[in-house]
């Protein structure tokens, strides 16, 4: 969610720039982005679907909710969600039934009230790297959940200020205690969506949690390689039989599709390969994230014991010296009770000196 154009840094995008010249140009070229246009709804709606069924949330806001489309489909399937955009042409757009649930805003200021899920799609990467931070800082504040999608390869749009991939995002959160649900699957949104939640984890249970995950994608690229390394050798077979002269058209064209499949699974190589070396470098920056967050605590911890410990000698001392003062105290009530009976004692002798000058006074007459 982008700050708005007043404030808007150079790398920063603005209201001006989603306007109905945006949505036609990248949502609404074949088909109106609108809960009327039937294939958006039944998107949306299976998006809900799953989304209650993972997750059960009661309240849902959806930061850079455009249209509202996926408020209205998560209505519909009974949950309070509402959501806020920058374009004013979009929140000007939304459906009738969910007018009063969106409004105009910018992540970029604090956000007002809890939520049980806060969803975040496609909107990163429209704002500046500081705006981003401080949008993740105000979801984090309102949430313990948080569905994040955000394109790490589509470079092409020019909105698209901020692309990031999907293991810098993850180490971001992790930055302020958010996890991956290694078991949520959102392929349903997009290839790179992720459910992060709020957790206190062990390095034990951050590494067996990746590793769970990491295990079958290895598995998947054996399977693919070994494949790869079958296809090339028969290709290999087939091209000595094509030098040979075999004038067979039969062999030429299994040799052709035998060349299209290889390709096919290299790229599907490459892809895994890629997904795996980004998931063990997440991997590995979470686990240095966290080994320094245990140190930290580690730290804070010994500081705490010292501050105990301090703290109960005060109170020794505190005792101490509500002891002492109970015997002043003490020492105090019987020195006021002397005063009191020295100057009955003294008040005695003035009033016989008093008599003793008055019979003076009558002697010496």
């Amino acid at each position: 969610m982008p700050d708005s154009p007043s404030h808007a840094s150079p790398t920063s995008t603005s209201s001006d720039d989603y306007s109905a010249h945006y949505y036609a140009a990248h949502l609404g070229s074949e088909e109106d982005y609108s809960w009327d246009t039937a294939s958006w709804r039944e998107f949306f709606l299976r998006a809900a679907t799953r989304i209650v069924a993972l997750r059960a949330p009661s309240t849902v806001l959806d930061v850079g909710c455009a249209k509202g489309l996926l408020v209205q489909a998560l209505v519909e399937r009974g949950v309070d969600a509402r959501g806020f955009d920058i374009s004013e042409f979009a929140i000007a757009g939304a459906h009738p039934d969910v007018r009063d649930r969106v409004f105009v805003g910018t992540a970029t200021d604090p956000i007002a009230g809890r939520f049980d899920l806060v969803t975040c799609i496609e909107v990163l990467e429209h704002m500046s790297s500081d705006e981003a931070q401080r949008a993740i800082d105000h979801m984090c504040s309102v949430t313990d959940a948080i569905l994040l999608s955000s394109s790490p390869s589509d470079f092409g749009e020019p909105t698209h200020v901020n692309v990031q991939q999907p293991a810098t995002w993850a180490a971001w959160m992790a930055e302020r205690g958010f996890y991956r649900r290694t078991d949520a699957d959102l392929s349903f949104l997009t290839p790179w969506a992720v459910l992060f939640e709020r957790a206190s984890v062990t390095t034990r249970d951050l590494v067996h949690r990746y590793e769970a995950h990491i295990a079958p994608l290895i598995g998947a690229s054996v399977e693919i390689r070994t494949a790869l390394l079958e296809a090339h050798r028969e290709i290999s077979d087939l091209t000595e039989r094509v030098r040979a002269g075999s004038p067979d058209p039969q062999l030429r064209q299994e040799l052709s599709e035998t060349q299209e499949q290889l390709s096919e699974a290299n790229h599907h190589l490459l892809t895994m390969r890629d997904h795996v070396v980004g998931t063990e470098a997440q991997v590995g920056r979470l686990n240095r994230d966290l080994a320094l967050a245990l140190y930290r605590a580690k730290k804070f911890e010994n500081r705490v014991k010292i501050v105990k410990a301090r703290r109960e000698e005060v109170r020794t001392r505190a005792r101490r010296l509500n002891r002492r003062q109970g015997v002043l105290t003490k020492e105090l009530e019987a020195a006021r009770r002397r005063v009191e009976e020295l100057e009955g004692e003294l008040a005695s002798h003035r009033s016989l000196a008093r008599r003793v000058a008055s019979r003076v006074k009558r002697m010496a007459r």
